[in-house]
């Protein structure tokens, strides 16, 4: 049986690397770019007002996901307390507010790198047929005939990063909307972007992993699923066996590890010097690197194939 009330626990601060999925794909992807994300305080060849404001350019395809999560919360907390139809005019207005707002107050790596125009017009369709549709999904009409017995209990984006322990390992898995529905647990996860089967599959076990450890309660009676909203309504889940979370958690403290090997100071998350953290260059990588600038200096626009030298000077083609 699930708790009658689900409450996330709360723990102490500590210095301690916790890992994350994304924490470990900027690690896995370019151990620079790891390095300016995670461990700004220790640069000390760029100013700190240039690292800060680096760190904070967003993106189109990361705002119309931020839209979409903060409707989505307002939607749920709306139902929450009343289940009677909601204004769909409304509805479509509020998410355009919100779009319109985030787009004229944050600054764009689309923009800032001259890789291409921000239309936030555009934005808003995608974000029009996100919200659609989910409104007339299956998943809409469930929420309102079957998740709403047990209201009061939701957890509708919890505040926090999601920490949590895994096997002892300080972790976060931050997850959208969970709610018990008679016996289970059910967590969705919403999706504006690509479906990536490989990637989803491991988030759907790090979220059983975590609501299980966290709520002292069996995997089996918990039922994560991923919800794309984009470009049609989709939902994907998996079968998981508690060898599944076994496994998962092997991987945490496997990659923990690896994470850790860079620092020079374990204990305290001190990393090594950052030559210790080398660049992998790559377009694919480095258009849509927040700190690309600081890999390559004055260079607007797509960047091609790219190389650097033992010295870690770019290398002109």
């Amino acid at each position: 049986m699930p708790p009658s009330t689900l409450k996330y626990e709360t723990y102490a601060f500590t210095p301690m690397l916790g890992w994350s999925l994304s924490r470990y794909e900027v690690f896995d992807k370019c151990k620079r770019q790891y390095y300016y994300t995670y461990y700004s305080k220790f640069v000390t060849e760029v100013p700190h007002y240039k690292i800060s404001q680096l760190r904070e350019l967003t993106s189109v395809s990361l705002e119309i996901g931020n839209v979409v999560h903060d409707v989505m919360e307002a939607f749920l907390r709306r139902l929450q307390k009343d289940d009677s139809s909601i204004d769909q005019q409304r509805f479509f207005d509020y998410a355009h507010q919100k779009a319109k707002t985030y787009f004229s107050t944050k600054t764009f790596i689309e923009e800032y790198y001259s890789l291409s125009n921000v239309n936030v017009d555009e934005a808003c369709a995608r974000i029009d047929t996100c919200l659609a549709n989910f409104m007339k999904s299956p998943c809409c009409s469930w929420l309102y005939m079957k998740a709403m017995t047990n209201r009061e209990n939701w957890m509708i984006e919890p505040s926090g990063y999601g920490e949590t322990r895994l096997n002892g390992l300080k972790a976060y898995c931050k997850m959208d909307f969970l709610f018990p529905v008679d016996d289970i647990i059910y967590i969705l996860d919403w999706k504006t972007g690509k479906k990536d089967a490989y990637k989803h599959s491991r988030q759907l076990v790090g979220y059983a992993a975590a609501a299980s450890s966290n709520f002292s309660i069996p995997a089996e009676t918990i039922f994560p699923k991923i919800v794309y909203l984009y470009p049609e309504f989709e939902e994907f889940e998996i079968a998981f066996k508690p060898a599944d979370i076994d496994a998962f958690c092997q991987t945490v403290k496997a990659q923990t590890d690896e994470m850790l090997s860079y620092c020079a100071d374990p204990a305290q998350n001190v990393p090594r010097a950052i030559d210790a953290f080398p660049k992998t260059p790559s377009p694919a990588l480095c258009n849509y690197c927040d700190f690309r600038e600081l890999c390559f200096a004055g260079i607007k626009g797509p960047i091609g194939d790219v190389e650097f030298d033992d010295a870690d000077h770019l290398i002109p083609h």
